[in-house]
């Protein structure tokens, strides 16, 4: 057995086996009286066939089996050897082709290409800063935040007519024909919400104010809904597609009304939002609200350094990849995602993610940053609540959480990205303390401004 690697350049080589008779032979020979014991030959009890016909029968096939076993263990391990970092699977060489004829010979050649992993120094150090945002609460985001927490508990009273534009009025909707009359099995009976000051169509809006129960409108369904295609197949019960035959035309009866009141700043209020009996008057109400908004507000602030740090890094790193490489073994081994035709493109947006996770892996390996199982589990837990928000559970129990948690661990799927997101976390956290961070206070309007700027920059 001979192995060698040449280097093409510094991002391609190419790993070259050749397999003489005395290295596979063995293993071939013991697989056949292995098999020998078993196999069902006419004119042979089970394991009395010779071992001549076994060869002759099947001996090209466990060769091969054998063959391709042995190059493929010793590919990997002369690459695990001799530290040879490699992206993707190496694939057999177009440029040299192998030998390897079952038919014909008892020597075989196997030619690798490989796409090599780049060599490069990781570029972060605490000569490097970037900006921390300190968002700086006045008076009136702490008002916006009192005022929100009141529209939260605020409740709705059934009321005789509707006069303002945030009011609940259910009505039920009946599709007309041209002549204003039921349409012959058309839409009818279905009840939906309407609020007016959600309707973008000022005339459509004021057909529902000053209305009683019992009062008809007729009114554009299209203009009701703002043309939303969503909002107007669950207020009708037609699908999507079955809209364009709609009549715009309905009736809207009035059958109940809501006024919404918002809740008054009292020790009710104090109570729903902060625990009962934990505040008592109205200045602690107002401190505590902003040391909640405060809260936020790093939050966000944290948010986006970390956000920044990610361009950041990807800028201070500057290197090649084996990129035609790379599109031909996406295409050898996603066949059913990745064709010659859309290949290129696909591998042009997808690199970005494979450059950051080798910086990433470097960085790792440099600070010897590790995962806890504490640290895994807790990203386990958010990232399940994040999964059953987007199920449009806003706020499960934990105990919820945490059974949801234990059957999607049982999903390889599911621990794969958890792990990515453990992973990125803890390097992120780390770069924050190698870097050195700059405060620079701002207003929360000048801090979404510039959120603006960022995005439009970077194209998000």
């Amino acid at each position: 057995m001979n192995i060698s690697f040449q280097k093409i350049d510094n991002l391609n080589g190419t790993l070259s086996i050749n397999l003489e008779k005395a290295d596979y032979e063995p293993k071939v020979d013991e697989q056949i009286k292995v098999y020998r014991k078993k196999a069902q030959i006419p004119g042979f009890r089970p394991g009395t066939a010779p071992v001549s016909m076994i060869k002759k029968l099947y001996g090209k096939t466990f060769i091969a089996d054998e063959v391709n076993k042995l190059a493929t263990e010793k590919m990997y391990g002369y690459l695990k050897d001799n530290e040879i970092d490699i992206l993707g699977q190496p694939l057999l060489s177009i440029n040299t082709p192998s030998d390897v004829d079952f038919d014909k010979s008892e020597n075989f050649t196997f030619n690798f290409d490989l796409g090599l992993a780049p060599n490069f120094e990781f570029n972060i150090s605490d000569k490097d800063s970037i900006t921390k945002y300190v968002i700086e609460v006045d008076d009136k985001e702490v008002e916006a935040e009192i005022s929100n927490l009141c529209r939260r508990h605020g409740v709705l009273e059934k009321v005789e007519e509707s006069t303002s534009e945030s009011d609940s009025i259910l009505v039920i909707l009946t599709e007309l024909d041209n002549e204003n009359k039921p349409l012959e099995g058309g839409v009818t009976g279905k009840e939906t919400t309407v609020i007016p000051e959600l309707v973008k169509d000022e005339s459509t809006k004021n057909l529902f104010m000053n209305k009683k129960t019992g009062d008809k409108v007729f009114v554009n369904i299209n203009t009701l809904f703002n043309d939303n295609e969503t909002v107007m197949a669950s207020a009708t019960g037609i699908p999507k597609e079955g809209l364009i035959d709609l009549n715009p035309n309905f009736e809207a009866e009035v059958k109940n009304i809501q006024k919404f009141t918002p809740s008054e700043i009292n020790q009710d209020l104090f109570d729903k939002v902060f625990g009962p009996g934990v505040v008592t008057d109205e200045e602690t109400f107002k401190s505590k609200v902003k040391e909640n908004v405060e809260i936020y507000y790093n939050s966000e602030s944290e948010h986006h350094l970390e956000h920044e740090l990610d361009h950041f890094i990807m800028d201070k790193h500057n290197f090649e990849l084996p990129d035609t490489f790379l599109t031909r073994w996406l295409i050898d081994s996603h066949p059913e995602a990745y064709t010659p035709e859309n290949a290129n493109e696909k591998y042009e947006k997808e690199s970005g993610s494979l450059r950051y996770q080798l910086i990433q892996e470097k960085a790792i390996k440099l600070y010897n940053i590790e995962i806890s199982e504490d640290e895994f589990n807790q990203t386990a837990l958010g990232y399940s609540a994040s999964l059953l928000r987007n199920y449009g559970i806003s706020n499960p129990e934990f105990a919820w959480v945490q059974e949801f948690t234990e059957k999607q661990k049982k999903d390889q799927r599911f621990m794969d990205k958890v792990r990515e997101i453990a992973i990125q976390r803890a390097v992120i956290n780390h770069l924050k303390n190698v870097v050195t961070v700059v405060e620079q206070k701002t207003t929360v309007e000048g801090f979404y401004d510039m959120i603006k700027v960022h995005n439009h920059q970077h194209n998000h």
